[in-house]
């Protein structure tokens, strides 16, 4: 997914001029381009614009200057006051083609488990993915249905679809999500024994 959004450089590095910054509604940023950092600022209000239009990590965004010239980028971190939220900081990464970018992918669960359905408790131990990738070949969000997940069942990482030229390092085999029972499928299987018709001796 490729955006774009524009850019102004920055000379001064001190606190205040950050702050004047902010006041005038520019974000502070890094463009770090094959190990040279640049100082820029973007208007805030249109990289609000991106974030609320579905901007992720892996998001490639091209990046203008207001003196002419582009970079493809990735945003390698956003800042924020812990209070406000309010963005205070960005850093850019630059993406260019044929170089890989070391970057972390989502894992978004879709559909509603079955398991879930019958009382049972959906558990998320894996959101986020580590991994090294060309621009072209990245995606917004791995996705993975769990609509047939019962009870007892899970989703392990080697069950997710995953781009074959990722570069990708992750030791086993870990679960990634899983519907474990809970006390009303518990209660459900204690009642389910109860009914049961005694056997005969």
């Amino acid at each position: 997914m490729e955006m774009k959004l524009i850019c102004e450089k920055r000379t001064e590095k001190k606190k205040n001029a950050n702050g004047r910054m902010r006041n005038a509604g520019i974000i502070p940023a890094n463009l770090i381009v094959e190990g040279k950092s640049n100082l820029v600022g973007v208007n805030e209000k249109d990289f609000i614009h991106l974030l609320n239009s579905g901007l992720r990590q892996s998001s490639v965004i091209d990046l203008s200057t207001d003196g002419g010239g582009s970079n493809r980028v990735v945003v390698k971190e956003i800042q924020r006051n812990p209070v406000t939220g309010k963005i205070l900081h960005i850093d850019f990464f630059g993406a260019s083609e044929g170089k890989k970018v070391k970057i972390k992918i989502g894992i978004e669960l879709q559909g509603t488990a079955k398991g879930v359905k019958k009382g049972g408790a959906l558990e998320h131990y894996i959101r986020t993915v580590s991994i090294k990738s060309k621009p072209s070949d990245l995606q917004d969000v791995i996705k993975v249905d769990i609509s047939n997940l019962d009870v007892g069942d899970s989703v392990y990482f080697n069950d997710l679809k995953l781009n074959s030229n990722w570069d990708i390092t992750v030791k086993g085999n870990p679960i990634v999500a899983r519907v474990a029972k809970s006390r009303l499928t518990t209660t459900d299987e204690t009642d389910e024994k109860a009914a049961a018709p005694a056997e005969k001796k």
